[in-house]
Order: structure tokens, then sequence, then C-alpha cells
């Protein structure tokens, strides 16, 4: 090689080098002491007015108090979650697009559908959990089941007679493993929502169903509906008369509500962790812990990485739910 050919060699190296040094991209142009710096976005994958829409909204304003950038939510529901899913996942990993996550889209769809569309680990990066929201078994208050053992011997007795509403993925694969568990004979009927299979209870079209205890507290509280069991090892503190699977002596898997924060995938790391700590802040407000305690969710909060290892657990279970209920996926 001639010195001339190695000198315009190193002269391309350079410029090269350079050249790489002024296309910053975006992400990692601002550092993470700087962010937020503008406008934030939550992603609600499900329809303004719900329980997730309601709670999207009470953190974006406590995360605007603490960071002092607005923070709008966009409802995009739709299609199993993917319509939310892909204006998150085609969004720049900049931090400042954010997916409102649960187990339904975050788990739950991923061992449930063949074809899901989207990745739920692979296509996001974990930020923070927000808290949990266990299940309760329901009834009509004129129903003659005052007691699960009594619903359970009723359908025994009765196999045609006893039907369960399940109004999502993983209230429908709950109510498996807790028929298959307790002997129960009963017909589970799958709704496109919790609001319909609640309905169809209150009007004795069907005999139960479950749901978060933060959608039944008030019907519980003011007696429209009669609650049976809590889908949890433990009572909880707004019903803690009514008996867990503990009491009752039922070994199944445990299947609750979740909410958690996410952004695409290949957000930087320093990012996530400056958010989380918004997020942590937002979450230790009155407003928002006031919400909590009223919506029945128990705080549990965690950072990125405890997100991401507690998001695979979940769809261990979820799977194993599959695998124990028999269901194949749709």
């Amino acid at each position: 090689m001639s010195k001339f050919s190695g000198a315009l060699l190193r002269f391309y190296s350079i410029a090269i080098t350079v050249a790489g040094l002024l296309f910053i991209s975006p992400v990692s142009a601002e550092a993470p002491d700087a962010y937020p710096s503008k406008l934030l976005k939550i992603v609600v994958p499900f329809p303004a007015g719900q329980g997730a829409d309601t709670a999207a909204r009470v953190l974006a304003k406590e995360i605007e108090a603490v960071s002092g950038q607005t923070v709008i939510v966009d409802n995009r529901p739709g299609g199993n979650n993917v319509i939310g899913v892909k204006a998150v996942t085609t969004a720049a990993p900049d931090g400042y697009t954010l997916f409102y996550g649960s187990n339904s889209p975050m788990a739950a769809n991923g061992v449930f559908y063949k074809e899901l569309g989207y990745d739920p680990v692979k296509d996001f990066s974990p930020v923070a959990l927000l808290g949990k929201n266990y299940w309760v078994l329901v009834t009509s208050p004129d129903s003659p089941h005052k007691t699960f053992a009594e619903l359970v011997e009723f359908s025994k007795k009765n196999p045609t007679a006893v039907s369960i509403g399940a109004g999502a993925t993983g209230y429908q694969l709950a109510a498996i493993l807790m028929t298959n568990a307790a002997g129960m004979k009963a017909n589970i009927i799958p709704y496109k929502g919790s609001p319909q299979a609640i309905t169809d209870v209150l009007g004795q079209h069907v005999t139960a169903t479950m749901a978060d205890f933060g959608t039944l507290r008030p019907l519980i509280a003011s007696g429209r509906l009669r609650a049976l069991l809590v889908l949890n090892n433990q009572r909880i503190s707004g019903i803690p008369d009514i008996p867990s699977l503990k009491d009752v002596k039922l070994d199944m898997p445990i299947l609750f509500s979740w909410t958690a924060v996410f952004a695409p995938a290949n957000t930087p790391k320093p990012i996530r962790d400056r958010l989380a700590g918004i997020i942590l802040s937002a979450v230790k407000r009155d407003a928002y812990v006031e919400y909590s305690i009223k919506s029945g969710l128990e705080t549990a909060y965690t950072g990125p990485d405890a997100l991401g290892e507690f998001q695979r657990r979940q769809i261990e279970s979820y799977s194993l739910a599959m695998k124990v209920g028999n269901v194949e996926p749709q």
C-alpha cells in the first residue's frame, strides 16, 4: 500500500468517526438528567372511561406534577390490544411514548393467542410496575348460594345449572382453574368485557362472574352483588370476611390484575431509570394514594429490572394455567 493510499484511508476513517459523532440519535442526544424536556404520551389500549383509562389519567396528572411536563393519555382500543401496542412499538425509543400495560396485553394474550401480532417481552422495555388488584367471585344477592361451598355442592348435583361469565382472557382461565380445583360443574361463558358479564349476573342470566376487586367494590359494598371467594391465598382488607383460596382449600395458580408502564424496545436504561424514579414520586403523592385505596389497588411499585422479571413470571403463570386447564391457544 502506498503512503498516499494509507493517508487516504486514515482520512476516511477520521471522517467517518467525526460523522458518527455528529449524527447522534435523538435518544442518545438527551442526557438522562435532562429528561423529560417535552410532552409525554401514555398510550392506553382500552376505551376512555374504563378503569384502566381512569387510572392512567390519575397517574398522568401526578407525573405532570413531578416532572413539570405535560402528559397526555392516548386511548387506542381494539384488535386484542394490538392497535395500542403498535402505537408504542413503532414510536421512537426515547422515553416520550409510553404504554399503560396490564396483565391482558402483557402476559395473558401472549399465551392465549397463536397469532398475537406482537411480542409482549421483545417489543417493549419495562419501566415500572404500579400495582395489583385481586379477583373476586361474585353472584347475585338473590342467588340461593350464600357461600362458595354451597355453590360447589349445588353444581355437583346440578351439572348443567351453573354458569360463570368471564369478561377477559384471564378471568376465563381463572374460572377453568377454579372449577377444576373445586371439582365444580359449570358452563364458562366468554364475554367481551366485564361490564356485560356483571350486568348478566345482576339480572341472574348467569350464576356468577369474577372481576378485579376495584371494579366490584362499589357493587359489593352497596349489596348489589354478593362476594363468595377471593382468588388469592390471603383475604383482602376491603372484604375481610370473604374466604380466600387457602380458606376453602383450593390449590391453583393465582391470577390477578396488574398495571405497569412500558416503553418501546431499546429505550436506553438510563432514561427508563429516570422515568421510573419520576413514577415512584408520582405514586407516592396523596391524590394517587387516595385513588389506589378507593379502587382497591394494592401498590406494588418496582423499577425496570424487577418489572421485567415479574412479567416473565406472569407469562409462566398463564402458560401453567393453560396447561392445567387443558386450554388450547386460539
